[in-house]
């Protein structure tokens, strides 16, 4: 009951959601040609058209992340997860790594090397994602693991790292090095932007969703909340981590409080 009245407040109303850089619609009735976009209309607008195009849910999701739209943006990353695991994707998630790090050599700006910075952040963090996902497919995981993975969704949070940890984390290098090249440009970013709010709140959603590092991951939370008052990211996170820590009374009251900030942002 408690997790569907957190729910039903955090979908009620629409939200203001600023746009970011605006580019031409690159897409067509011939090709699935995805711009590289942050604007947010224009990654809805490539979804609508492409709705199994991986990399336009990732574009999506990018958008999404720099919003107060925190649950679609994980809803968005998740559903890229299902669509680069798919045949005709094989290769996808390397080649859009090579694609970033080739735009990092040509970027005008620190801003826009930090945008890509950024993106790579969250391509290595699906690489890591695809990697977990065919060594389990090979593997033929028992069902015990699928029912503990059901037994992990049961709590009265919104669900925001539940049921996402990647197996092996620590057996298999290339997992544990995609996830720390994801850290390692979330660091980046915020070496050349101390003020990244948005930087900090994904770089704590890997460390407690995938080395349940939650002490560091709310000192970043925390830090947002004090940066940026306004914004209701942190809170959704923190609410989410201490209903996880079984402290549900304060972890309600951070949902809370990002409701009511979402609301006054209207």
């Amino acid at each position: 009951m408690i997790k569907r009245l957190v729910m039903a407040c955090l979908l009620v109303g629409i939200f203001a959601i600023p746009t970011f850089a605006e580019e031409p619609l690159m897409i067509n009735t011939d090709t699935e040609d995805i711009s590289l976009t942050d604007d947010l209309d224009i990654a809805k607008a490539q979804v609508e058209k492409y709705p199994d195009n991986a990399e336009a849910h990732f574009n999506l999701a990018i958008a999404l992340s720099r919003t107060s739209y925190v649950e679609q943006s994980i809803k968005e990353l998740r559903k890229t997860k299902k669509l680069i695991r798919k045949p005709e994707n094989a290769g996808l998630i390397d080649k859009k790594i090579d694609e970033y790090k080739e735009i990092l050599k040509h970027s005008p700006d620190n801003a826009s090397v930090n945008n890509i910075r950024y993106r790579l952040a969250f391509t290595h963090y699906l690489k890591a994602y695809f990697i977990s996902k065919e060594i389990e497919k090979k593997e033929k995981l028992e069902n015990k693991t699928t029912e503990k993975s059901k037994e992990k969704k049961k709590n009265a949070g919104i669900d925001l790292f539940s049921n996402q940890k990647l197996i092996k984390i620590d057996n298999d290098p290339q997992i544990k090095e995609s996830l720390e090249q994801s850290l390692s440009y979330f660091k980046e970013v915020l070496k050349h932007d101390p003020n990244d709010s948005w930087a900090k709140v994904y770089y704590g959603f890997i460390l407690a969703e995938q080395f349940d590092d939650f002490q560091k991951a709310k000192k970043l939370w925390n830090e947002v909340v004090k940066q940026d008052p306004s914004n209701p990211a942190p809170h959704l996170f923190l609410g989410e981590a201490k209903i996880k820590e079984g402290n549900l009374k304060e972890g309600l009251l951070e949902i809370t409080q990002a409701i009511l900030l979402r609301s006054i942002s209207n």
